[in-house]
């Protein structure tokens, strides 16, 4: 059964008759099931495909992203800093306007406070996750292209840098996409005060949420306003003031601002000199800084799927003039240009931030998404998208194998976090830090579980850098640890240990079992725990 036909107007007004016998209009006849679920199916499936690739997170306790549980012990500090069984205040103290990574962790600190911190913390990374496709699908609509063409996106979401756990830049992508996609909107539908100060709130959030996706949406929304008129443009500039003004202050004042300015300026620094990679090897590893997530050679398969499809999306993508607003969308191809160049310009780490270059691959390959163009054959658009939603599932399910497999391997953290007493200052000397499952060291910062878990001090922890809401006392704190300590456990010496009370070892023990007056509390075939003498 078709839609209902649309009446067709004779042109003239007519009143209709009122009073006693006169014929109530007809009422419009319930739509069939089959034309609604016809009419709703696409937004389900699309919702579908967004929501699978959160899967991940949920199937496992902890899921393997190596900077999680920094994450996560830094939203418990913050939530439950007053708890006084935790002993979060005698060795730190919360400072907010210290890090750029406002927006993510104050949402990250009220869901903490009815849920538990991992809980929370997942949350928001689920719902960064899911609004990327719709954020995209918002900009391809905007420059009235094709929505579904977002679902090439989805295959990226579980990328090297989600592995790594950079988690406030992942939750700055959607909102870098979708204050470009209201710029359009206003250059193609009209300013309104109402978009004028959602395109303010969007772009202050991108700001506090991570700076490099916030340089890029400044960048797209800067293309985008371009016009002649000088008063049109500055109209068009307020909402950007808020943020701009953040970015100055922060900048200006803060450490990290100050070591971000020195880094982006391409030269020597106070603090350190930047570290550059030759050509050469840049180009080498860009497919790394991609969907490599996995040991051995399935994710390199998948990215050149990905390749393929978004290759022939942009092949055979043809526009319609009378539809596209054709200067803004060629206008935005600087965005993923600017991004791409970056890569081989701007150093790989500067001090204490790392990875500078490697997270520019990966923005350009979603903001070159936003301007593909609609593509005029069917059966192609069919296969593309098709192979876009398999592409996304296979993805899914290989990470979602790799997790349940870590968590296997993690075996026995939690009965090993169990003998930590409540408040406890932890060393965690990681000797074993990589997984069979994982790349990267997804072990690496265990301590950082015990501090969320059970309260007190951790060491290695992001404290000791800038960005850092949270930061040692300076009457209370542990003796400072050079650069790359917490990869080198068999270097320190139990002396050096002095400060803290446990130490929650993977591997080894090495020398600290032979030390005076360590005593083992817990062994297991992984994991295990000991007192240090006080």
């Amino acid at each position: 059964m078709g839609l209902p036909s649309a009446p067709v107007s004779s042109g003239r007004t007519e009143t209709p008759a009122t009073g006693e016998g006169a014929t109530p209009p007809a009422a419009q006849p319930p739509r069939p099931w089959r034309e609604r679920l016809r009419a709703w199916a696409p937004e389900l499936l699309f919702a579908l495909l967004a929501l699978s690739t959160a899967v991940p997170l949920w199937l496992v306790a902890r899921p393997p992203l190596q900077d999680l549980p920094q994450h996560v012990a830094a939203v418990q500090v913050m939530a439950h800093f007053g708890d006084e069984s935790l002993r979060y205040a005698e060795t730190l103290q919360v400072e907010l306007w210290r890090t750029q990574y406002l927006a993510f962790y104050l949402v990250c600190i009220a869901l903490a406070w009815i849920l538990p911190a991992l809980t929370a913390v997942k949350v928001v990374l689920t719902a960064s996750l899911v609004a990327t496709p719709y954020a995209l699908r918002s900009l391809l609509r905007a420059l009235r292209s094709d929505g579904w063409l977002a679902l090439l996106v989805l295959p990226l979401l579980w990328n090297a840098h989600l592995i790594l756990g950079f988690l406030n830049f992942v939750a700055a992508i959607p909102l870098a996409l979708a204050a470009i996609a209201l710029a359009v909107r206003i250059r193609t539908e009209g300013f309104t005060r109402k978009r004028a100060a959602l395109l303010g709130v969007l772009a202050l959030l991108c700001f506090y949420t991570h700076v490099v996706p916030f340089g890029l949406m400044m960048l797209g929304c800067f293309v985008v306003g371009l016009e002649r008129d000088v008063r049109a443009m500055a109209r068009y500039a307020i909402p950007f003031v808020p943020a701009l003004l953040a970015t100055l202050v922060w900048a200006l004042t803060s450490p990290a601002g100050q070591s971000t300015l020195q880094a982006a300026s391409l030269g020597e620094g106070e603090r350190a000199e930047p570290i550059y990679a030759p050509f050469s090897r840049s180009l080498a590893e860009l497919p790394s800084w991609m969907l490599d997530v996995l040991p051995g050679d399935t994710d390199d398969r998948l990215f050149v799927v990905w390749v393929l499809l978004a290759g022939a999306a942009l092949f055979w993508g043809r526009a319609r003039a009378a539809e596209l607003p054709q200067h803004l969308r060629a206008r935005l191809v600087v965005v993923p240009l600017a991004a791409f160049g970056a890569y081989f310009v701007t150093p790989v780490a500067y001090d204490w931030i790392w990875p500078i270059n490697a997270r520019f691959p990966l923005l350009a390959a979603v903001f070159a998404l936003a301007v593909l163009q609609p593509i005029g054959a069917r059966v192609l658009r069919g296969v593309i998208l098709g192979g876009a939603a398999l592409l996304t599932l296979v993805s899914v399910e290989t990470v979602a194998t790799a997790a349940l497999d870590f968590e296997t391997e993690t075996g026995e953290l939690d009965e090993a976090l169990a003998e930590i007493p409540q408040g406890s200052r932890v060393v965690g000397l990681i000797f074993d830090r990589h997984s069979a499952h994982v790349r990267f060291a997804p072990y690496i910062h265990a301590a950082a579980w015990a501090q969320a878990a059970r309260g007190g001090a951790a060491m290695f922890t992001f404290a000791d850098f800038p960005q850092s809401p949270i930061r040692f006392r300076d009457d209370d704190r542990p003796p400072p640890v050079p650069p790359r300590w917490e990869w080198e456990p068999q270097r320190v010496a139990p002396e050096q240990l002095a400060w803290y009370e446990y130490a929650l070892i993977r591997g080894g023990p090495g020398r600290l079992a032979r030390a005076n007056g360590v005593e083992p509390v817990f062994r297991g075939p992984v994991w295990s725990v000991w007192k240090l003498p006080r």
